[in-house]
């Protein structure tokens, strides 16, 4: 029987099961075969087919170019053979009733009561089923489900922008409040410095007045001790008379001032605002957005213009008239636009006004989406600057990235599958995302943008 490979159809790879060479791997070398031999019903690589054929002339091989005259590889066999239900058994019948392959075990489990349980090998008539269609159909298939697959990882991407958006709103927001708290307490201490500033103006006064009756009573006693016995009548009846009505003065002041009022500062917190914000759970509520989007587009489908609007996108530091290039929505808030004449990329809102902006170094003439935060641009001017600028959206400005420098020009660009596809004018090329050239898919040299895409 012929030697073959690992399997690797069971763990869904895309890779095909291929023969290896019977001496080689006798040998413990795992060498694939070019050759097999009807005969031996074995597979040779070519070296080993040499040696057979010397001993073995009449025998029948069939090279690469007859691969349909090779056996079906075992491993394939028994892929194709295995019950999806019990992995231990082979299917061996096929019940008409229900269009199902059975097992043995599915036979009598499932399909008793059904009346036509035939073998396989019975139910094998007429011309055999057209596999290159079948196979065809499952390509067409399995792109439809690439296609849902990247758009899933799209998704996923852009799951996870919106959180780090919304993680920035959060973040801001408890920012703004503690903004709003910071101007509460600077009120507050305020209104406290502004009383306490009173009270002590208020008590100074007091002292003061205080403190010049004490040295005016002072200074009359000691003019009194220094007129006694001295004979000066004049000035003992001038010290008598304003003694006197600095007493009176004195006494009617002590009187006023008997009782004193103690004052002190008390804060009183707002027990209601503090309620209100025991009671909040968080700083707002989280929202779950969901739309439809149309992924698997039917090719044939004709698309209708429903309504045209016009906005004005133009900024006062602008150089010259706007002319949009191209346009990109990452999300329903943040809309790209390219202005040519005035070098720039634009970011939008979603009521379509301008709330931020970057400079290119040259004119704008196509964009494409690279995440759900970033796009790239292509910046020409026909003769010294060939670029792709990245540029993303943080916190709501655009920020500079990543530049790839080229020795074509850079007109068209899009990007697929994690790869960028520039058009030249004359050209279509493949690169990397770190800007390595991968292939020059198309040229056309005919004329200019013959390759645009």
């Amino acid at each position: 029987m012929a030697t073959y490979s690992k399997s690797t159809v069971a763990s869904g790879s895309d890779s095909f099961i291929d023969f290896c060479c019977f001496p080689c791997l006798e040998h413990k070398i795992d060498q694939w075969a070019d050759f097999y031999c009807e005969n031996c019903q074995k597979c040779y690589c070519a070296k080993c087919i040499n040696l057979h054929s010397q001993l073995f002339g009449t025998h029948v091989t069939y090279g690469r170019g007859d691969t349909s005259k090779w056996p079906v590889c075992k491993e394939v066999e028994d892929f194709l053979q295995k019950c999806d239900l019990h992995d231990d058994k082979h299917l061996e019948m096929f019940c008409e009733d229900h269009s199902q392959l059975c097992c043995t075990n599915c036979a009598f489990l499932n399909h008793r009561q059904c009346a036509k349980v035939t073998l396989i090998s019975k139910s094998v008539k007429g011309s055999p089923p057209n596999l290159q269609q079948l196979s065809r159909k499952i390509q067409s298939i399995l792109e439809e489900i690439k296609k849902l697959q990247n758009y899933w990882d799209t998704n996923m991407q852009s799951l996870q922008a919106s959180y780090d958006k919304q993680l920035y709103v959060i973040h801001d927001t408890r920012k703004k409040i503690n903004s709003i708290l910071d101007n509460i307490e600077k009120n507050t201490m305020k209104e406290l410095d502004d009383k306490l500033a009173s009270l002590k103006e208020s008590v100074k006064t007091d002292a003061d007045n205080c403190s010049k009756l004490k040295n005016e009573l002072k200074q009359l006693n000691d003019a009194i001790h220094d007129i006694v016995d001295k004979g000066k009548a004049e000035l003992t009846f001038i010290a008598s008379k304003k003694c006197m009505g600095k007493i009176k003065q004195s006494e009617t002041y002590l009187k006023q001032n008997s009782f004193q009022v103690e004052s002190s500062l008390t804060f009183q917190a707002d027990r209601d605002f503090q309620q209100y914000l025991s009671k909040l759970s968080s700083l707002g509520k989280i929202v779950l957005s969901t739309k439809k989007t149309l992924v698997l587009v039917d090719p044939d489908q004709a698309l209708t213009v429903q309504g045209k609007s016009k906005y004005n996108v133009r900024l006062q530091s602008d150089s010259d008239n706007c002319y949009i290039e191209a346009i990109c929505v990452l999300s329903e808030d943040q809309i790209l636009v390219a202005d040519y004449y005035n070098k720039r990329v634009k970011l939008l809102n979603h009521q379509y006004q301008v709330v931020g902006h970057y400079d290119l170094n040259s004119f704008p003439l196509d964009m494409c989406k690279i995440t759900p935060s970033e796009v790239a641009v292509t910046v020409d001017d026909t003769r010294t600057c060939h670029e792709v600028q990245f540029v993303s959206v943080n916190g709501g400005q655009l920020v500079k990235g990543r530049m790839f420098q080229f020795q074509h020009g850079c007109i068209g660009i899009a990007h697929i599958m994690q790869d960028l596809y520039l058009t030249s004018g004359t050209a279509l090329y493949k690169y990397s995302m770190k800007g390595a050239l991968l292939t020059k898919l198309y040229e056309d040299t005919s004329h200019q943008l013959a390759g645009n895409i």
